[in-house]
C-alpha cells in the first residue's frame, strides 16, 4: 500500500492538543502513519518508523525555507545537515559533555534553584510554572553564557514568542513578525556580549566559541543564530520536564512516596517522565526526495512529523505504556531527546537541572500535592505540559 493524502483517521489539531494519545494508539494499530489535512503534514507514530526517520538525515532534513524553525531562526545547527551541521554543533558540544556540565553548572544550578525556592516555600502554595519551572532554565542558561541574571524578563518574553512561532502551523503573520522582532533583540544582546568576551576572554561557553582560532570558526552572525537554539531549546525542555515530573509524581502517590523515601530514584523518575509525558512531543522533518518506508511512500517536499510522544507510548517497545512506572527497566530507550544527528545537545544540562529541581522541591515542600482549587490542564502536541501547575505543601 502507498499512502496518498486521504486521511486514514479523522485527526484534528484540537484533539491532538487536548489528548494526542488516543490518536497515537489508533495510528499504531493501523499503519503508524497518518495524513492530517488541517496541518498539511504526515504524523508518524510507531517507534520503529520514528527511529528510522530520525537516523536518516539524507532523506529527511530539518531545514528548508518552509520549516518554522528555519523561518524563525535562520540557518543553525538544527536547520542544517552534514558538514555544516557538524561545524555548528561541534563548537558547542564540548561544553555540554556530562563532565563539563557537572563542573561548570552543578553549583550554578543549585544556587539558582535555591534562590527561586527561597521566595516560594514559606507561602505553602504556588503556581510552579511561573514561580519556578519557567525561571530556573532561564537563570541557568544565562549563567552558562555568563550573562547577567537581570536579563531574565527579556529572555522569558522572547521565549514565549518563539514557542508560539514554532507551532504556528496556520502561518499567522502577527505571530511570525513578533518572533522575528524578538530574534533581532536577542541577537543584539548576544552581539554585546560577543564584544565583551572578545575584549576580555573568560571561561564561559560564549567566550570559548567567540575566541576559537580554527580556520572554520563561526562568524558573529553564526554564533548569534546558534546561541538562539542553545538558549531557547534549553528553556522549553527543562521547564516542561520539571512541570511534567511534578505532575506525574503528584498524580501517582505511590511513586511520590518512593521517591521521597529514596531520592536516588529521582533520575529514574525524570527518565520515566520523559517517556510518559514527553515535553517535546514531535520532531519535524522535510522529505528531501521520494522515499518509501515499509508500506509508506512520502513525496519530496512533504512534511513528516515524527511523534516522539507516540513512539514513547508504543506498546511494541514499552509494556503498559500509559502507566507511569518507576521500575521500568528499558526507560532509557525513550526518545524524549530525539535521536540521530539532531539528538538534543543540551540533554545533560536538562537532566542536571531537572534532577536538582525535583530534589530541592521535595526536600523543602513536605506533603506536596496538587491544588484542589486549580486542576492542572495538560495540553499540547508539539510541546506538552500543564499550562499552569498549582501545588500546595505543609509549611
Amino acid at each position: 500500500m502507498t499512502h496518498d493524502r486521504t486521511p486514514c483517521l479523522e485527526i484534528t489539531a484540537e484533539a491532538l492538543d487536548r489528548d494526542p494519545y488516543p490518536t497515537f494508539r489508533a495510528l499504531q494499530e493501523s499503519s503508524s502513519v497518518g495524513w492530517v489535512p488541517e496541518l498539511g503534514m504526515w504524523l508518524v507514530a510507531g517507534y520503529r518508523e520514528v527511529e528510522a526517520i530520525l537516523r536518516n538525515s539524507d532523506d529527511f532534513v530539518t531545514g528548508t525555507p518552509d520549516s518554522l524553525i528555519f523561518d524563525t531562526f535562520g540557518e543553525h545547527m538544527l536547520t542544517t545537515e552534514g558538514a555544516q551541521h557538524e561545524r555548528f554543533k561541534s563548537r558547542f558540544r564540548g561544553a555540554f559533555s556530562p563532565a563539563r556540565i557537572r563542573a561548570s553548572m552543578e553549583q550554578k544550578t543549585e544556587a539558582c534553584s535555591r534562590l527561586l525556592l527561597d521566595g516560594i516555600v514559606g507561602g505553602g502554595k504556588a503556581e510552579f510554572r511561573k514561580a519556578y519551572a519557567g525561571r530556573l532554565p532561564v537563570l541557568s542558561i544565562l549563567s552558562l553564557f555568563d550573562i547577567p541574571l537581570e536579563e531574565e524578563p527579556k529572555l522569558r518574553l522572547w521565549y514565549d514568542g518563539f514557542e508560539q512561532a514554532l507551532s504556528n502551523f496556520a502561518r499567522r503573520e502577527e505571530v511570525r513578525g513578533r518572533a522575528h522582532g524578538y530574534v533581532g533583540e536577542f541577537h543584539a544582546l548576544i552581539q554585546h556580549h560577543i564584544a565583551r568576551v572578545r575584549a576580555a576572554p573568560d571561561d564561559s561557553l560564549l567566550s570559548q566559541v567567540v575566541n576559537d582560532r580554527s580556520d572554520d570558526r563561526l562568524d558573529d552572525a553564526e554564533i548569534c543564530r546558534n546561541a538562539s537554539i542553545v538558549f531557547f531549546g534549553g528553556i522549553s525542555t527543562v521547564e516542561a520536564v520539571v512541570l511534567n515530573c511534578l505532575y506525574a509524581l503528584c498524580t501517582h502517590p505511590d511513586a511520590l512516596s518512593k521517591v521521597r523515601r529514596n531520592p536516588d530514584l529521582i533520575p529514574q523518575a525524570i527518565e520515566e517522565t520523559l517517556r510518559w509525558l514527553s515535553p517535546v512531543q514531535s520532531a519535524t522533518r522535510h522529505v528531501a526526495r521520494d522515499f518509501s518506508l515499509g508500506e509508506s511512500t512520502f513525496r519530496a517536499g512533504d512534511i513528516v512529523n515524527c511523534m516522539l510522544g507516540a513512539a514513547n507510548h508504543d506498546p511494541r517497545v514499552f509494556d503498559e505504556p500509559a502507566a507511569f512506572r518507576l521500575e521500568r527497566t528499558n526507560v532509557r530507550k525513550h526518545l524524549g531527546f530525539a535521536l540521530g544527528p539532531h539528538f538534543c545537545l543540551g540533554s545533560n544540562l536538562a537532566r542536571l537541572e531537572a534532577i536538582t529541581a525535583i530534589r530541592h522541591i521535595l526536600e523543602r515542600c513536605p506533603d506536596l500535592g496538587l491544588s484542589a482549587d486549580h486542576p492542572a490542564d495538560v495540553r499540547g502536541f508539539e510541546f506538552r505540559q500543564p499550562a499552569a501547575l498549582h501545588l500546595e505543601w505543609r509549611v
